[in-house]
């Protein structure tokens, strides 16, 4: 199981229906449906780069309530020996579909995690994990950099987005829950979304 390898102690922690939901095992996809109860954006200034990255499954300019949503969460190992995890969510807009995608790369042999967004990869993060009180899981990004051809350049704090995932369960509406949000220290919010889903 490899978050509870990435996990190590922690995923005993996790809420038992996230402790099933994190199993994964190899090459058998989680999927889910739910609502993002909200999807909201930060400043204007924003949106031409949103109409860009949208094409690259990152972010994109619709914001709404109660948007339809799925995800698809795949553990594999490619040709190349690594250990990742896809992140794939549609979100269902009246107008539009979007799409995001990630690919989280594992080291298991120093516990370590690195995510890639986009697709092509434009942005790449490292990222924390923490199990709270209640079980829920955190994620937190950590140092970024701007993936180019043959390489990878760090940017700079001010440059760069803090990026805070809460995933956990509602007992009371059996829904998983989730929370995200990114935004720059300069600038202030990327954007944020808020949701529940059924597996």
């Amino acid at each position: 199981m490899i978050y509870e390898r990435l996990l190590g102690a922690q995923f005993k922690k996790l809420h038992p229906k996230l402790q099933h939901r994190y199993t994964l095992p190899l090459n058998k996809p989680f999927y889910a449906e739910g609502v993002m109860h909200k999807i909201e954006q930060g400043i204007v200034l924003f949106k031409p780069f949103f109409h860009i990255t949208k094409q690259m499954q990152f972010l994109f300019p619709e914001v709404g309530d109660n948007i339809p949503f799925t995800l698809k969460n795949t553990y594999v190992i490619n040709e190349q020996g690594e250990h990742l995890i896809t992140f794939e969510r549609k979100f269902y807009f009246p107008t539009a579909t979007r799409s995001f995608y990630s690919a989280m790369r594992i080291d298991l042999e120093h516990n370590r995690a690195l995510d890639t967004f986009g697709k092509p990869a434009l942005v790449s993060a490292e990222l924390d994990f923490k199990v709270t009180k209640d079980g829920s899981l955190i994620t937190k990004s950590g140092v970024q950099s701007l993936i180019v051809p043959y390489a990878e350049i760090p940017l700079p704090s001010m440059l760069s987005t803090r990026g805070q995932s809460i995933d956990g369960y509602d007992e009371e509406r059996e829904a998983f829950t989730i929370e995200v949000t990114n935004y720059n220290p300069v600038v202030g919010r990327i954007v944020n979304y808020l949701g529940e889903y059924w597996a």
